[in-house]
């Protein structure tokens, strides 16, 4: 299996992403070349043989950190997603996209939402800041569901696994929270993905209370094997 590709640059937004990908980024040459991957036979599992590639993303907290609003951060996530898969769909017309997308982690860098008013303010007329960026992500992260939807519909030749919280589940409708939580398209990972309440163990995973270190990654990691499982059964 041939090393991951990692795109991911400090600081970079949604929008500076989607002109990467257009401008050279996306790899276009055939990962399977030396045939290395073989089929156990079993038809009910997704082959990795039969991929061309697995996409992963994560994106958005950096619009938000920047003094973007959730719903435009929203739609470069959505745009963002859309290249990808139509890209991919243009270059590899019979191969299934697979693809992993993961909310957005908690953050609890509060000063430097505080810093943001103006231009991101709760209330412009009397420059009050927001005191920390949880209800944006919040946000973001509810209307994560429908767009994968979305997602799929418009990519039938696809397959994607939505990484969620336990925290965001809890804030949906009970139905809607049980039939995500029957459904194998969206992971809940709970504490995988850092829902962490307790203050001083969340500093345990996210010192700098942005950015994982190597106990986050190693915590956050068992999120990503899951989808990783699930995408491979479909």
């Amino acid at each position: 299996m041939k090393p991951p590709l990692i795109l991911g640059i400090s600081g970079s937004r949604t929008y500076d992403f989607i002109w990467r990908v257009l401008n050279g980024e996306f790899p276009v040459s055939s990962l399977l070349k030396d045939g290395t991957h073989h089929d156990n036979g079993n038809e009910n599992e997704f082959q990795m043989k039969k991929l061309e590639r697995i996409y992963i993303l994560l994106m958005g907290t950096n619009n938000l950190g920047g003094g973007m609003l959730p719903s435009p951060t929203i739609k470069g996530m959505d745009a963002s997603v859309r290249t990808i898969l139509q890209l991919h769909q243009e270059h590899f017309p019979d191969v299934p996209a697979a693809m992993i997308f993961n909310e957005l982690l908690p953050r609890r860098d509060d000063f430097r939402a505080v810093k943001m008013c103006p231009p991101r303010c709760k209330n412009v007329e009397k420059l009050e800041p927001y005191q920390s960026f949880t209800r944006a992500i919040e946000k973001v992260n509810r209307a994560l569901p429908a767009l994968a939807d979305s997602w799929r519909k418009d990519f039938p030749n696809s397959r994607i696994i939505l990484l969620s919280s336990l925290a965001k589940a809890e804030t949906d409708d009970v139905d809607d929270a049980k039939q995500n939580n029957n459904d194998t398209s969206v992971i809940t990972c709970g504490k995988e993905l850092f829902d962490i309440k307790d203050v001083d163990e969340f500093d345990e995973y996210m010192p700098d209370r942005l950015h994982p270190n190597a106990k986050g990654y190693e915590l956050w990691s068992r999120c990503l094997k899951r989808g990783l499982d699930a995408i491979m059964m479909r």
